[in-house]
């Protein structure tokens, strides 16, 4: 009888590796949200703050597939969300959109190299606020150019030593073990 139960399509999108990396993945998301409220303002360094949750999820996009790095977004924009005024709905969506788009990244590059890394950071903060400003226009453009600059350019420097970290808590991607 349980034979012909099979799972929605949500269900193997969260589970794509187990239980264990969709809760690693949620934790570590959340574990970021957190660090952005509490250690982000304390770092800031020139008017110019890291988005630890893009850079999270930079990073996890070179680890997933598009459609799993999609649902990463996801969870990754409405955390974002519930920290800011803001609506939820465009952070939600620039946020699942940029995760698809970077995920397609390893496909050009080798998905372990450090610059690779540098690379998603940097794309996912200019797509993500891209998007963002494209579905809610809040600042006008030289101010969105010069906080999305500061944005990248500091997250790009916390790329090397935060994707050593992420390589302790995530296993390697699925094809690399075969």
């Amino acid at each position: 009888m349980y034979d012909r139960i099979r799972p929605s399509w949500v269900v193997r999108v969260v589970l794509w590796q187990g239980w264990g990396t969709a809760l690693r993945v949620g934790l570590l998301l959340w574990g970021c949200a957190v660090l952005q409220g509490v250690l982000a303002p304390a770092i800031a360094l020139w008017g110019a703050m890291p988005d630890l949750l893009l850079l999270m999820l930079g990073f996890l996009t070179l680890r997933l597939n598009p459609v799993p790095a999609a649902g990463a977004g996801f969870f990754a924009g409405l955390l974002h969300a519930s920290m800011l005024d803001q609506t939820v709905g465009s952070l939600i969506i620039s946020r699942m959109l940029a995760a698809f788009a970077v995920a397609w990244l390893p496909a050009l590059l080798h998905r372990h190299h450090l610059l690779s890394a540098c690379l998603a950071c940097a794309l996912m903060v200019l797509l993500a606020n891209l998007l963002l400003y494209l579905t809610a226009p809040s600042i006008t453009g030289w101010e969105w150019w010069h906080a999305t600059g500061g944005i990248m350019v500091y997250n790009t420097l916390l790329a090397a030593p935060a994707y050593g970290l992420l390589g302790r808590v995530l296993p390697r991607y699925q094809e690399d073990i075969r």
